[in-house]
């Protein structure tokens, strides 16, 4: 008798959730994992696996050890890091018990050990922007240490490596076709238009329900600019100064427009006390969403964020003025390459 399969599905953010769905439809029985930085507002919606913080990856120490202090926070790290590894490995044990199981998601989270330890895994793209570097060898270590430390959960890897080249990934899902050797092979490209398009009303309303959207209040008319905000504030690449002058250039060059602000899920910043006159839409649905169903604004603004790529039908305006970061200076000229592809 053939064993029930189960698809386990680990992501850490909303557009890859959404992709999931498009792939494999939204099924209870499916086994889901979400990440500390997966929205909660979201996830209330599911039945789910939430997983802790961890201090730390990969076993670096996160804390300076020159002081008591330093060293009571690394080990409190450590007992976190096992504490939620323990805690997924019985989980993972019950629901999956003499199951067939396939893994989707993100291989480069926190205990994603899963992905290199089952043989039908799938990696489903987290923005785009992680295929522009290389995808590194396999890494290369004594099996007998490897299988040690994989028990007790750690999985030394090169970072890349998560991106797909590990013998057990068996497809990358992207957006877009990914030629590097390593992958090229295990690439299936995924068409969003098409397979929202494909399922059925009732399929449409459930998935739009599980991300709370309310088309009712989303409803663009006239002239409308719509501006995709980035964490950089949060993430240490600008001073806020410095991000809200890159959101005032776009006010001051479609002043003619409605304004509507979709903030990155992980912006933290009140816009609505910032700019009380500018609509803003909720953050926690994949902005994917709004093309699929037919909301298109005249012109999509960002600076860094290739969300911008599904605005086909929109005029497409990436800031222009000066950036002090450069991890944000190269985002921005590989963003260009990609719109100008």
């Amino acid at each position: 008798m053939p064993k029930e399969h189960r698809n386990v599905c680990l992501v850490t953010t909303v557009y890859s959730f959404f992709l999931y769905l498009l792939i494999k439809g939204y099924n209870e029985d499916d086994i889901f994992i979400f990440t500390a930085w997966f929205p909660k507002e979201v996830s209330k919606n599911i039945p789910h696996i939430q997983m802790p913080p961890v201090a730390f990856r990969y076993g670096a120490k996160m804390y300076s050890t020159d002081s008591i202090s330093g060293i009571f926070k690394n080990i409190m790290g450590y007992l976190i890091y096992f504490y939620g590894y323990i805690k997924l490995r019985i989980l993972l044990f019950i629901k999956t018990y003499n199951k067939d199981i396939s893994i989707y998601g993100h291989a480069s989270s926190p205990f994603s050990f899963m992905f290199y330890e089952n043989e039908d895994s799938n990696i489903i793209e987290d923005g785009l922007m992680n295929y522009s570097p290389d995808i590194c060898e396999t890494h290369k270590i004594n099996p007998i240490i490897d299988k040690l430390l994989h028990i007790c959960g750690i999985y030394f890897l090169n970072a890349n490596e998560a991106l797909g080249s590990h013998k057990n990934i068996k497809k990358v899902y992207l957006t877009r076709e990914y030629n590097h050797p390593l992958i090229k092979d295990k690439v299936e490209v995924i068409d969003m238009e098409k397979s929202w398009n494909e399922l059925s009303n009732e399929k449409q309303k459930e998935i739009l329900e599980l991300f709370n959207v309310n088309l009712d209040n989303i409803n663009f008319e006239g002239k409308t600019a719509l501006i995709l905000t980035q964490p950089l504030y949060e993430d240490n690449l600008a001073t806020l100064e410095d991000e809200l002058k890159i959101y005032d250039e776009f006010f001051d060059n479609f002043k003619e427009y409605e304004i509507l602000i979709k903030p990155h899920p992980r912006d933290e910043k009140d816009y609505k006390k910032l700019y009380p006159n500018v609509k803003i839409l909720d953050k926690y649905f994949p902005i994917e969403l709004l093309n699929l169903i037919n909301v298109k604004p005249t012109v999509a603004c960002s600076v860094i964020s290739t969300a911008l790529l599904n605005f086909k039908d929109s005029e497409i305006y990436v800031y222009q003025g000066e950036l002090k970061n450069e991890r944000l200076i190269w985002a921005r000229e590989e963003l260009i390459k990609l719109i100008e592809k």
